[in-house]
């Protein structure tokens, strides 16, 4: 399982393998915007990304978003987070540039 951290309108994608790191407690806020992406959830929560659901703007309700992914396969688990920020590119130019990285693999 990890986790990926979505920050817009600067925009960055944060993947952080390790459930336990200081960093993803410190960037939760009151009314955080979270995801989960499991097998049970996957399908319908990337046609939401595709169809716009969530958005994203500068105001702090819309800023950015957590994403817990736990598909049981490291590698398919980052190969859809990368997929996300396509989605969300197609959407948000921003996102078109954005390289993601890990943090506390």
């Amino acid at each position: 399982m990890i986790s990926a951290y979505i920050n817009y309108p600067n925009p960055r994608i944060t993947i952080h393998a390790n459930g336990g790191c200081s960093t993803i407690q410190q960037q939760h806020k009151q009314a955080q915007r979270k995801v989960v992406l499991s097998l049970g959830t996957l399908s319908s929560e990337l046609e939401r990304f595709s169809g716009k659901f969530y958005k994203f703007g500068a105001d702090q309700s819309t800023n950015d978003m957590w994403l817990t992914v736990d598909l049981s396969d490291a590698t398919f688990e980052r190969a859809v987070v990368e997929y996300v920020r396509k989605l969300l590119a197609s959407h948000y130019a921003p996102f078109a540039r954005v390289n993601i990285n890990e943090h506390c693999a």
